[in-house]
């Protein structure tokens, strides 16, 4: 469904205003996971990656990460899911929860999404099928040879998996392989899902990733696929929905996709490069057929992943309001891009957090006046939590 061409679409977006408008909010914060403090059993994880949310019906608030064993490589560290959730909008928290683990395998590249129709809370993500202990350094140049011998052998590098949870994150299933279905190497966006709310799509499943089946035998990505992952049968079964880009490597699969008043799909994914933009792209078909490309230049910002969000107002509906959290120059400085129009433009721009390591986000509106904000911090040793007022920030 490219309705015009990626040249027109870049010129369109690159045009787009951004006011000088900028505040720094200091709202209160509280650690949800901490490396020096968190122990299950006798066991101590190093880091913590990659904050995805959630609210379910009861209005829980439900924060995963992937909860690694070695901070000199956070990404690949022989990492579990692991999740806590809060009753009173973040003011406690639960235990540290398992969701999935895989002995010395890494979980990563994972997705949270709620179906609200059924109650249940799905984790999708992919193992890398090596023992983390076995590697020395980090990197390509660590894991090439690893990956040729999984290859010579005929084994996956990398599988695919589903946990749930019906009781609103407290216990979750054993895991269910997809690497069938989706591939062993999918990309779940390290991001939230959504479920579609309105018109002939509503329940339908989104997860903003990618489809990486381009690699060679010794791990490196040849080319990079990108899109969302589709369920409409609550999850029993998944489809990859491409979005073309024309960017190549130089996109990432780590992005979010959110929903507009009208169904709208919008989503908006980090480039390979810093301060380059985002790029965005919409759907008006419940994510089937996407419109041409484009990077958003106003949207300047670190080599990071970051999180749109979708106002609801206070009776619950979808607005054309979207947030974006992101760190912007140094990884230092947490900044709220909003949007009164569904993504065209980019009015106004707030600093959330200064003065520490920040890198991945992740939001969720509480109330009609507030929204949660997690952040990694202290060079990923912690998630650290905010409440955000709405009213103050829409100023």
């Amino acid at each position: 469904m490219r309705k015009y061409s990626l040249f027109t679409a870049v010129l369109l977006i690159s045009t787009l205003s951004l006011s000088a408008k900028e505040s720094e909010v200091k709202p209160d914060s509280s650690p949800v996971f901490q490396a020096k403090i968190d122990q299950l059993g006798s066991h101590q994880y190093q880091c913590y990656r990659e904050p995805v949310t959630v609210k379910t019906n009861s209005g829980r608030v439900v924060v995963g990460v992937h909860a690694g064993n070695r901070l000199s490589w956070p990404e690949r560290s022989g990492q579990d899911l692991v999740v806590r959730y809060s009753d009173d909008q973040g003011k406690t928290w639960s235990s540290l929860i398992v969701a999935a683990e895989h002995g010395n395998f890494s979980c990563q590249s994972h997705g949270l999404v709620y179906d609200a129709q059924k109650n249940r809370l799905m984790f999708l993500y992919v193992t890398y099928n090596w023992d983390y202990s076995s590697i020395k350094g980090r990197g390509y140049g660590a894991t090439k040879d690893i990956y040729q011998q999984l290859h010579d052998e005929g084994k996956p590098a990398m599988s695919a998996y589903m946990v749930f949870s019906d009781d609103d994150g407290k216990t979750w299933s054993k895991p269910r392989d997809l690497s069938d279905m989706v591939g062993g190497d999918a990309h779940f966006g390290a991001s939230e899902g959504r479920q579609l709310t309105v018109g002939k799509h509503a329940g339908r499943l989104v997860i903003a990733g990618g489809d990486k089946r381009n690699m060679n035998p010794t791990g490196k990505v040849i080319n990079k696929i990108v899109g969302v992952w589709i369920s409409d049968d609550h999850g029993k079964n998944w489809r990859f929905s491409e979005i073309e880009t024309g960017f190549g490597m130089g996109m990432s699969c780590e992005a979010r996709v959110s929903e507009l008043s009208d169904g709208t799909l919008v989503y908006n994914a980090r480039m390979s490069k810093a301060n380059l933009g985002r790029m965005i792209s919409f759907s008006k078909n419940g994510g089937e057929t996407w419109s041409g490309t484009a990077v958003q230049k106003t949207l300047s910002s670190a080599k990071s992943n970051g999180c749109t969000m979708t106002l609801r107002d206070k009776d619950g509906k979808l607005t054309n309001t979207l947030w974006l959290s992101v760190p912007v120059g140094k990884l230092n400085n947490c900044t709220l891009f909003i949007s009164e129009d569904g993504g065209e433009t980019w009015l106004r721009k707030t600093q959330l957090v200064s003065g520490q390591h920040v890198k991945y986000s992740a939001m969720v509106q509480l109330d009609a006046d507030t929204v949660g904000l997690f952040y990694e911090t202290s060079h990923y040793k912690d998630i650290e939590y905010k409440r955000l007022s709405i009213p103050d920030l829409m100023k």
